[in-house]
């Protein structure tokens, strides 16, 4: 993250939060999935429970998009 998030206090709080939602929701993602996320300014003001709303968005996303992808699928 870089100092466009804010200070030191902002940005690891940031990173605090990103990583407590990814641990309580990893069981969502298939095994073998590697996850980058890429922080923004605007996520800041975010309250927790909507940066864990927009994750399990994008992970169901992400398994939808995945099963599409596999050899079979119909």
């Amino acid at each position: 993250m870089t100092r466009k998030m804010g200070g030191a206090v902002v940005r690891n709080r940031v990173k605090r939060v990103y990583r407590e939602v990814f641990r309580r929701n990893r069981e969502r993602l298939p095994t073998g999935v590697d996850v980058v996320v890429n922080a923004h300014p605007g996520h800041v003001p975010a309250s927790p429970q909507s940066l864990e709303n927009e994750f399990i968005r994008c992970f169901r996303l992400l398994v939808r998009r995945m099963a599409e992808r596999r050899p079979g699928a119909s």
